[in-house]
């Protein structure tokens, strides 16, 4: 029916897991390459087996001590404080590793703040628990019986959770959409070392070689250009929810993503 035809034109993806190897093996080299994990930590977690579903003692011993690593600090931005009021929750060492790496840092992220205003998600979380603000939002009519948290875990598993989405990507490429994919650089948890890694397992034509852009004169972030409309462009001091910590960076690569314009290259812009 032409009354359901969506004109759609592109879309963007921003700091998104899009396929478990490359994003597993992106996640262990970021924490590394910014010093967060050690050496023999580091080798030793390459050793193991990310995808089996039975992983040794030694590999949960390992994936324990990768979690640890971010105990003290925020995955999702890395340079920026952590919440530090009594509300806040905080990663338990008795975190329960699942079998995988990507499933154990999913816990992980769980029990980790984002945002900042490191306590954006405790101010939310008291926020929509009231009895009052639940009546005018219509939630909660159920009356559950357990409280709002900003990352519930009522459903413990998703069962349509695809391993990678590139054979996806790719046939809407084929099909003439635009795709820009950005990347906040110090998000540890989809960090863009994944990105990269994942977009290059796609094995596509670069267009336009890695480069700065800017906005107001200041480096924003670097970008590369793909062929059949892929564009990877990293925001520069920006955690994972990337408007948050860069609002006018974001701005402006929105604003260019719209109107089908590259990234400024010069500091002029």
């Amino acid at each position: 029916m032409k009354s359901s035809y969506i004109n759609l034109k592109g879309f963007m993806i921003g700091n998104a897991a899009m396929n478990d190897e490359t994003d597993s093996a992106g996640i262990v080299d970021y924490a590394w390459s910014h010093a967060i994990i050690s050496d023999q930590l580091y080798h030793n977690i390459k050793e193991c087996d990310h995808h089996q579903e039975n992983v040794t003692n030694e590999c949960v011993v390992h994936y324990r001590g990768f979690a640890e690593a971010y105990s003290d600090i925020d995955i999702y931005s890395i340079y920026t404080p952590v919440c530090l009021s009594d509300y806040s929750t905080r990663f338990s060492s008795k975190l329960v590793v699942a079998p995988r790496l990507l499933s154990a840092l999913h816990e992980l992220g769980h029990k980790l703040p984002s945002g900042y205003d490191p306590c954006t998600e405790n101010y939310a979380e008291k926020f929509f628990n009231r009895e009052d603000v639940q009546r005018a939002l219509h939630a909660n009519v159920t009356k559950l019986s357990y409280p709002y948290t900003p990352c519930s875990n009522a459903i413990r598993k998703w069962n349509d959770a695809a391993d990678t989405i590139l054979p996806i990507i790719q046939k809407l490429l084929n099909s003439g959409l635009r795709i820009w994919i950005y990347s906040g650089d110090t998000d540890g948890r989809v960090p863009v070392t994944s990105t990269r890694y994942s977009i290059n397992k796609m094995g596509l034509k670069v267009n336009e070689e890695w480069r700065a852009w800017f906005h107001k004169s200041q480096v924003a972030g670097w970008v590369e250009t793909y062929e059949r409309g892929l564009v990877l462009a990293t925001v520069r001091g920006a955690g994972h929810q990337v408007p948050v910590f860069a609002p006018q960076q974001s701005l402006s690569l929105f604003s260019h993503f719209l109107s089908a314009k590259t990234l400024p290259a010069s500091s002029k812009f």
